[in-house]
């Protein structure tokens, strides 16, 4: 009698800190390959099921961040000391599952930029934000069915 165990996972994980090999990835989110200045790209994608959760950071540069923006409208915006602010805060702090290098916004964070409900699945929020203490914009969006 021969016994066949199959296993078969529903989550799938990539991470990698490979500038050069996170280009396309880069490209991918925001329309046009990195610049030299950001001499610095993280990305994390992680999915179960139906849901996907992508992380990213890269070196903050003013004119690639404007870039960014103009790219990915409509984004909504919220300051500091704001009611909604706080409560992305929490949200993002909700996810247990973030990679080490990923900094959730604290106090050296001014602004994040948001938007929610647009791509072609049930639920989709976008978060982008700038941390001035460390140089580095990140990236959180997470999507499910």
């Amino acid at each position: 009698m021969i016994l066949l165990v199959l296993s078969i996972s529903s989550s799938c994980a990539y991470e990698s800190q490979n500038r050069e090999k996170l280009v396309s990835s880069f490209e991918d989110n925001f329309g046009f390959k990195p610049p030299e200045s950001i001499k610095e790209i993280k990305l994390k994608n992680r999915g179960y099921f139906d849901f996907q959760v992508h992380y990213m950071s890269f070196t903050y540069d003013s004119d690639v961040l404007e870039k960014i923006i103009a790219h990915d409208q409509p984004l909504n915006v919220v300051e500091r000391n704001n009611v909604k602010f706080e409560i992305i805060i929490e949200d993002l702090k909700k996810d247990p599952n973030y990679p080490k290098w990923f900094d959730i916004p604290d106090k050296n964070i001014d602004r994040i930029y948001y938007k929610t409900d647009f791509l072609d699945h049930t639920f989709s929020e976008y978060y982008l934000w700038t941390d001035k203490k460390t140089a580095m914009t990140y990236l959180y969006v997470h999507f499910f069915d």
